[in-house]
């Protein structure tokens, strides 16, 4: 078996299993019950258009990561893609943000997953199960990844028959014609006043939808362990995002022309339209064999996320972005060739937050995280374009310039839109990101390329 050079990396993947980790990753049952709801209340019926919006920019941005990853494939992903065609200092940006998406993301799926479970088994807390939960997720993590993905595969087939099953259910019960569709109004009104969905709302909702398609990079975090990198990784990406579009804006569809209009003076917290959507159509027992498999495709998208986030710190570690303690922790691998102390990282972290979080809507904060990384992975695309030139490359993408541009696009216009806090706090984030980078990055770079004068003067 191929061993990558001097990291611990076994080549044993190939497009069926990094396609499965990917689709995995996204999770359509976990992206739908997880981003529904708040699409929902924020653009009313044109959550729809939302997602259709977003599959344009997903589908753009997958070109652009699958050109990128076949020029710089390597464990760190967009990490490595941003820091090689933009330089250390975005580089270092993306792998910070990823650092922070890594521990928030985890371990809000998996209390979301617990508070699913909860609702079947009331006896179970909903924080200690969560905790429970990321401890599996981590030892999981911990074993080699050609066992890890056959775990992740079987749980996808059974998410994917969920997901396809409730998008049946919602047509065959659908409340409405597709006419509704293009009403743009609020299926659950507040205060029994009519209420039109305008541009923004239309707009503001785009981030989840994002947020919803999100994980069709994920091969590209796998390029070490993958056979014929340079051919698999372009094809699983396209894949990837194709799936989930097709299956995620059928299923936003369906819910959107089986929600009920109804008039809450206040909308209970408890009210949740796919779930009564589910009940309606299936029954009370049909219902719970949804909400099973809602709680294993959460869990399936924890552990696949899992997977991916610590082989990005150990990419930057590779590279010397942090101290060289912190250097030598990241890139610590364990006797079956995966980075441990990043995962151990990651589970303490996001166990931490299962147990002291409660089911706070993070949707939108990491959707604004997230589409910050589109926007440096796009501006890349352009300039890797740039600077090769005509130079031949593993893949090219079709149309250029159009999916660089169309990302580009969908992304600003989306982002002026969201909550100013979600913007100050990522704002913020990338802040001390450029900071750390132009102080201590910078000042290293400055001591070596001083090393390296004074040897090549006294060498002469």
């Amino acid at each position: 078996m191929e061993r990558s050079e001097g990291q611990g990396f076994r080549r044993s993947l190939g497009l069926r299993q990094v396609l499965s980790i990917a689709v995995a990753a996204i999770s359509p049952t976990t992206s739908v019950f997880l981003v529904y709801n708040t699409a929902l209340f924020q653009a009313g019926t044109g959550v729809f258009w939302a997602f259709l919006v977003g599959a344009c920019i997903a589908l753009s941005m997958a070109f652009c990561y699958a050109e990128l990853g076949s020029a710089y494939p390597g464990a760190g992903g967009a990490y490595r893609i941003v820091q090689r065609v933009l330089g250390e200092p975005f580089g270092f940006i993306a792998v910070f943000l990823f650092l922070v998406l890594g521990v928030v993301i985890t371990a809000s799926i998996l209390v979301s997953a617990a508070s699913y479970l909860h609702a079947l088994i009331p006896a179970l807390p909903v924080n200690w199960t969560a905790v429970a939960m990321m401890a599996l997720v981590t030892w999981l993590s911990l074993e080699r990844i050609g066992a890890t993905s056959a775990v992740a595969t079987a749980m996808l087939v059974l998410e994917l028959v969920v997901i396809l099953a409730f998008t049946a259910l919602a047509f065959a019960h659908a409340q409405h014609s597709l006419a509704y569709l293009g009403r743009l109004t609020y299926p659950i009104r507040v205060d029994h006043a009519p209420q039109s969905v305008n541009g923004q709302d239309l707009l503001a909702a785009v981030v989840p939808a994002l947020f919803a398609f999100n994980g069709y990079d994920w091969p590209l975090y796998f390029a070490e362990e993958t056979v014929e990198t340079r051919r698999v990784l372009p094809r699983a990406v396209l894949l990837a995002a194709i799936i989930s579009v097709v299956v995620e804006v059928l299923a936003v569809m369906a819910a959107t022309l089986a929600v009920p209009q109804t008039s809450f003076t206040v909308i209970p917290s408890s009210y949740l339209p796919l779930v009564s959507i589910a009940q309606s159509a299936a029954g009370q027992a049909g219902a719970t064999i949804l909400l099973v498999g809602v709680v294993i495709a959460m869990f399936d998208t924890g552990l696949t996320g899992n997977l991916a986030y610590a082989r990005i710190y150990l990419d930057a570690a590779r590279d010397g972005s942090w101290p060289g303690p912190v250097n030598r922790f990241f890139a610590s691998m364990n006797r079956r060739g995966v980075p441990k102390w990043g995962f151990v990282l990651l589970g303490v972290g996001n166990a931490l937050l299962c147990y002291f979080t409660s089911l706070n809507n993070l949707i939108t904060f990491t959707g604004v995280i997230i589409v910050t990384i589109y926007l440096l992975v796009a501006v890349s695309a352009i300039v890797h374009r740039v600077r090769r030139g005509s130079a031949e490359a593993p893949f090219r993408m079709p149309l250029w310039p159009l999916p660089p541009l169309i990302a580009l696009c969908g992304v600003g216009l989306s982002l002026v839109e969201q909550a100013p806090g979600d913007l100050i706090r990522t704002a913020v984030l990338v802040a001390i990101a450029l900071v750390y980078a132009l102080a201590y990055l910078q000042r290293r770079r400055d001591l070596r390329s001083g090393r390296e004068s004074s040897m090549m003067k006294d060498n002469n």
